[in-house]
């Protein structure tokens, strides 16, 4: 390997190590971006299942849109269904 992806593999591992160790202070967000975690954002689950992926991709396939679109759709509707 290069010098250059030794550098960049070595900080993606420190970024990772840092959000693992210590949640309270990181974030790992999307992307792999490393953030301050200020306290604003409460992570509930990083995960989802293999299933639940699959059926939100073909959701969205068959709305028409992509699957950022879908869950922002969701949300509102949820909102203005429960105010």
């Amino acid at each position: 390997m290069s010098a250059t992806r030794d550098i960049n593999a070595a900080w993606n591992e420190t970024k990772k190590k840092a959000a693992r160790e210590y949640p309270e202070k990181f974030l790992l967000g999307h992307r792999g971006v490393l953030h301050w975690n200020d306290g604003l954002l409460k992570v509930l689950d990083k995960t989802i299942s293999a299933a639940n992926f699959r059926k939100l991709n073909e959701l969205a396939e068959t709305e028409g849109c992509n699957v950022n679109q879908l869950v922002f759709g969701l949300i509102r509707y949820y909102e203005k269904r429960k105010a």
